[in-house]
């Protein structure tokens, strides 16, 4: 569960998400932009989650056990670097991970696209020749396109922080980004939207699942009611997680 920063207004963004892992653990991630940085002190780490605009979360953590202490970061910068394009290449080698493109941190994508990295090479080396001078370009290649999504998401979005360095995004990046922005609003009421979104947001599928025929019906469409005021959380859910019902 998470609740998202708004980019684009006067006052700086700001979040928290909340994600199961092992051992009946949660890992809780409080982020803001220029001006609204969460501290490191453990004490202020609630105040800063229910202050948001809905303290469900702030709820949540407030009758959890803390495991460890605070962890900051203040890296949010996205850099990529396009080997892909030089005029020349050493056979024999290729670059991947954060040598090709680092992401803010809060997207988590980092590892992930590391992985369609890996996977990349794989697929480029499988049945090849090694000593083949040409293949370590077209594995570069391959590797670049891997790092597309996931680069083009994190730019388009933080460039619209207050305090955001960088070119402007083009206009077909604008026009994605508005067209992404009227899909999330009405995936708050279409579960058919919602999951080809949260598919391409996690890697788990390309960005031609955001264009299937009748995803784009729905979200040219637009929400059918109006979105919902609180967490689509349920009696039973708050029981189990402790909370009074609302």
């Amino acid at each position: 569960m998470s609740v998202s920063p708004r980019p684009g207004g006067r006052v700086p963004g700001q979040g928290v998400t909340m994600h199961p892992v092992e051992g009946g653990r949660w890992l809780v991630t409080v982020s803001g932009t220029r001006g609204g940085e969460p501290s490191r002190s453990a004490g202020d780490f609630e105040t800063f989650a229910r202050r948001l605009r809905h303290p469900l979360v702030a709820d949540l953590i407030a009758g959890a056990e803390p495991l460890t202490d605070v962890l900051l970061s203040r890296s949010t910068i996205n850099r990529r670097r396009y080997f892909e394009r030089l005029d020349r290449w050493p056979g024999g080698f290729v670059v991947i991970g954060d040598a090709v493109a680092a992401y803010n941190p809060i997207y988590g994508h980092g590892m992930s696209v590391a992985a369609l990295n890996a996977a990349a090479l794989r697929d480029t080396l499988a049945g090849q020749v090694l000593g083949d001078p040409r293949l370590a370009r077209r594995a570069q290649r391959a590797v670049a396109r891997t790092a597309d999504a996931a680069w083009s998401m994190a730019v388009g979005e933080d460039i619209h922080y207050p305090g955001a360095i960088g070119e402007r995004p083009p206009v077909p990046a604008r026009l994605l980004r508005g067209y992404v922005q009227r899909m999330m609003l009405t995936g708050t009421v279409d579960p058919a939207v919602t999951r080809p979104l949260l598919d391409v947001m996690t890697l788990s599928k390309p960005m031609a699942g955001l264009f299937a025929p009748g995803v784009v019906l729905r979200v040219l469409r637009g929400p059918l009611g109006r979105p919902p005021t609180e967490p689509p959380i349920t009696a039973a859910e708050r029981a189990v997680a402790g909370l009074t019902p609302r």
